[in-house]
């Protein structure tokens, strides 16, 4: 039994040094084919050879080295690897349909470019006036290039369409456009430049149908947004993160005016203060959204602090989010908020509050508790109201402490106040506290992409 262990031991330290064996993951057993990929994969052996290694992609809706596709499932991809001691590592999707016999054939091959190349992900997407399906390949080239390969023809011969660098990319109805299109966000960061092209299928020809600048200090894109930048304007919010900070975040904002693509908040300086959010501990992140249930979308900045946290750390100020509308090429303040997504509220603060309140979060309790302003904040002891969210388990509070505002429709939430009684100018009337108080989940309108 001793000698068992010690041989054990022996084999897990030279698999953790990769000595000897050479690299892990050629010592790890394939996953078991099913009959399906087994006939396809000697159909590629027939065609190739047997000098090559299945490759397998890291994200998305399919992981496997076989991609099967169509109606009938009568088409399929598979990813392989040719690499040896005089060949230059590369990668190659192959092509395989199964013919009125029932059986596997290889059609084609396309190479993937580039060293160091691995295949992040295989998707299939329908956009442009021809409403042609397409494959949408990802796949990096070293530790941060990702490129987006786009291949057409995919029922009969593929045929590689265009190869571009991407940092995102979505298919949607972009816009209040007729047709889906094709967003690819293209951020590089040696120039630095960032922009955003869309494109679309005419004729069977794959077009470029606009193009526009975004901020070029975008790091990591975290998602879109679609609404109304005004009545009747339709718009799309493309929201990231600063590429040389975790906590600062941005927006870019594309519409359409005189038929030409723009991003007003790209070209009017004025407008980059208005648009950064910056979160911390107690600083959640608000992303554009509409909180009129309008459809028009208000853009959100938190780079200010409540009264009282100048002399905080950055991290830990807690920061009021100031909503914003477009007004021609500029932002137009209409909202000064405390924002939390985590308990699904908003709460609009009327102007006479304005530097003359200030606001303390519990995390542990859930509430946010709005006190006069003093220097500084710990100080703050005359309290105006407070908000506490209650959780689905979580106990009732003291009756005699708070009082019932809100029952969530759909989040299972509920929201209890405390406040002071009138005749504080600052207190809240009845009507300005239901103003004031929105819950994000119940604030709806109809998509541009749904109608």
């Amino acid at each position: 039994m001793r000698r068992a262990v010690i041989v054990f031991t022996v084999l897990i330290a030279l698999l953790l040094s990769g000595c000897a064996f050479g690299a892990i993951e050629d010592m790890l057993s394939p996953p078991r084919l099913t009959d399906e990929q087994q006939a396809i994969y000697r159909a590629l052996v027939d065609s190739k050879g047997t000098g090559f290694k299945l490759k397998y992609p890291r994200t998305g809706e399919h992981r496997s080295a076989f991609v099967v596709y169509g109606e009938n499932e009568d088409s399929a991809i598979v990813f392989y690897e040719i690499s040896g001691i005089n060949i230059e590592r590369s990668i190659f999707m192959n092509f395989l349909h199964k013919n009125t016999g029932g059986k596997w054939e290889s059609l084609s091959e396309i190479p993937i470019p580039g060293p160091g190349t691995d295949i992040e992900s295989i998707s299939f997407a329908v956009f442009g006036a021809d409403e042609q399906e397409n494959i949408l390949l990802s796949y990096t080239i070293g530790q941060s290039e990702k490129f987006c390969m786009i291949i057409s023809n995919i029922r009969d011969r593929p045929v590689r369409q265009h190869t571009v660098m991407y940092s995102y990319m979505q298919v949607d109805y972009f816009l209040g456009r007729e047709h889906k299109e094709l967003l690819v966000i293209k951020n590089d960061r040696s120039a630095p430049s960032a922009t955003a092209t869309f494109y679309t299928y005419v004729d069977g020809q794959l077009l470029r149908e606009a193009e526009c600048e975004l901020d070029p200090g975008a790091g990591e894109y975290i998602g879109i947004t679609q609404g109304y930048a005004a009545e009747d304007i339709p718009a799309l919010f493309i929201n990231h993160r600063k590429h040389d900070s975790a906590d600062i975040y941005g927006t870019d904002m594309l519409l359409y005016s005189r038929s030409r693509l723009i991003n007003p908040l790209f070209a009017n300086p004025e407008n980059h203060d208005r648009v950064v959010r910056r979160t911390g501990i107690v600083t959640e992140l608000a992303n554009p959204r509409d909180i009129e249930g309008n459809g028009i979308i208000y853009l959100p900045s938190s780079i200010g602090e409540f009264p009282g946290y100048r002399h905080l750390p950055a991290p830990e100020k807690l920061r009021p989010v100031v909503w914003h509308a477009l007004e021609g090429n500029g932002l137009t303040e209409k909202y000064r908020s405390y924002f939390s997504e985590r308990c699904d509220f908003v709460f609009l603060m009327p102007g006479r509050w304005h530097n003359n309140v200030t606001a303390v979060v519990n995390t542990e309790e859930n509430t946010i508790s709005f006190f006069r302003a003093r220097t500084p904040v710990e100080e703050a002891d005359e309290l105006i109201l407070s908000i506490k969210t209650v959780f689905e388990d979580d106990e009732e509070p003291r009756a005699s402490e708070w009082i019932l505002l809100r029952e969530g429709a759909e989040n299972n939430l509920r929201y209890y106040i405390n406040h002071t009684e009138s005749g504080n100018s600052l207190t809240l009337t009845a009507e300005e506290l239901e103003n004031a108080f929105r819950i994000l989940s119940e604030i709806k309108h109809e998509p541009l992409s749904e109608q």
